[in-house]
């Protein structure tokens, strides 16, 4: 495993790393687990772009889940916070052979940082996600580590938005690309409680948790009465640290566009734009689904356009450390609502930005959207 060292002629804003060995590992849930060997990672001369490589063996799977986790001290703990992954050889429907390749843009994930003691650990899992689920829009949320929450230098935020909590989703799952409609909706429930209506293609709003949740129980009931859905699969509502992961995708500033943020990026009161962005219109009233230009993982009106329930109660602050999937308190009166909204100033449309609701409060700025995800 040949060790990288420092490329001379960067620009110094330019971060390059050395590694001394490369780690490779593998599980399965299945009977014969996949085994992952030949992992090769190589930095790209004067940018912060990993290629990974390796190969995957499996005799009972055409398809695997792949994952990758990274360490810089050595392979003690894959605790870095790595969540910008692309490549034919990384998430789920991967199948497998020689010569699987992933990229990482560390630039991304791990900015002015170095360490001359990297390495990757490249998991397969078997894997039953469904390549084609029936519901249209769906977008494949790969598994991952991230930051959640906000640092204490960002413009406008709260206290409750910290302590930033290390979390690593060990699971991909599927998320709606756009807030649910009216039209979706309609078609499940039977009723459109929605205040702005006259095109079915806006996001329903007028929707409690209480509401979202039997919305999502429905849909999962007619999915699989149809066939439509894999065994061991739901539709529910995401939870809160599944939704900020997908929001961010993979970026680390306030919102998924940079540090700041204007009404002509998402729908929400155009007059207050966010830490410096261009003021634009403010419109009065939701839009029709993905109206905006989506985020990094195709993921429309994450910011603004309706609230968006979460599965989680409230808490007042995030859990601290590092954490695995979690849930939320296991009691409390309040749900989580997510993401800002059409009458909402830019601040509270950031990545990090969490606002409470009674799970029974319907308003014309509260919607949500559905996640497929596989029942623990």
């Amino acid at each position: 495993m040949n060790p990288w060292s420092r490329q001379r002629g960067v620009l110094l804003q330019l971060l390059i790393f050395c590694i001394a060995t490369v780690g490779a590992c593998f599980k399965s849930s299945g009977a014969s687990p996949p085994v992952v060997g030949n992992v090769r990672a190589q930095q790209r001369p004067g940018t912060q772009v990993v290629d990974i490589t390796y190969d995957v063996a499996d005799a009972d799977s055409v398809r695997l889940t792949v994952s990758v986790g990274v360490s810089d001290n050595g392979g003690a703990s894959f605790a870095v916070a790595a969540s910008s992954f692309s490549g034919e050889g990384y998430g789920a429907g991967v199948s497998p052979g020689n010569g699987k390749r992933i990229v990482w843009d560390a630039g991304k994930d791990w900015l002015n940082r170095f360490s001359a003691n990297m390495r990757f650990r490249v998991v397969a899992t078997d894997s039953d996600e469904p390549l084609n689920p029936d519901l249209p829009g769906l977008v494949w949320i790969p598994p991952g580590t991230f930051t959640m929450g906000s640092p204490p230098t960002e413009p406008d935020r709260w206290g409750d938005e910290g302590p930033q909590t290390i979390v690593t989703l060990s699971r991909g799952f599927w998320l709606g690309k756009y807030e649910v409609t009216q039209r979706e909706y309609l078609a499940v429930m039977g009723t459109n409680p929605s205040y702005f209506t006259g095109d079915l293609d806006r996001p329903v709003e007028q929707v409690s948790w209480n509401d979202a949740t039997d919305f999502c129980g429905r849909l999962t009931a007619r999915e699989r009465a149809a066939g439509r859905l894999p065994v061991g699969y739901e539709y529910r509502l995401p939870t809160e640290a599944q939704w900020e992961y997908a929001c961010r995708a993979g970026t680390t500033t306030a919102t998924a566009f940079g540090n700041s943020l204007s009404a002509t990026q998402a729908n929400f009161h155009g007059d207050y734009p966010y830490n410096g962005g261009a003021r634009g219109p403010y419109l009065g009233r939701t839009t029709k689904v993905g109206s905006y230009a989506p985020n990094g993982w195709g993921l429309h009106d994450m910011h603004g356009n309706v609230w968006e329930w979460c599965l989680d109660r409230w808490s007042d602050a995030l859990p601290g450390g590092r954490v695995t999937d979690p849930k939320g308190p296991d009691s409390g009166s309040y749900r989580v609502g997510r993401g800002g909204g059409w009458r909402y100033f830019g601040q509270y449309c950031r990545s990090a930005y969490r606002f409470r609701y009674l799970p029974v409060v319907r308003r014309y700025f509260l919607g949500f959207r559905a996640a497929l995800v596989a029942v623990p």
